[in-house]
């Protein structure tokens, strides 16, 4: 039986980041969950958050993740 796409995905402890479980492997790839932003696949979680962040920082707004504002 199929499983739902609802067990498929990973829940993250940064914001604007989600996984999934997409190989039957078990491996969880990482994509940054904002609206408006593509679906790219990060290797790492820290990675996708530093993207959320890159995002952020581009629409003037503070990132709320991994980087700070110096």
């Amino acid at each position: 039986m199929a499983r739902s796409l609802r067990e498929k995905h990973v829940k993250s402890k940064y914001k604007h980041v989600r996984g999934w479980i997409k190989d039957s492997d078990g491996n969880i790839h990482w994509c940054v969950s904002i609206t408006g932003v593509s679906q790219t696949e990060f290797k790492t979680e820290r990675l996708a958050a530093i993207a959320a962040d890159k995002y952020l920082i581009s629409k003037r707004k503070e990132p709320v993740n991994i980087l700070a504002r110096k």
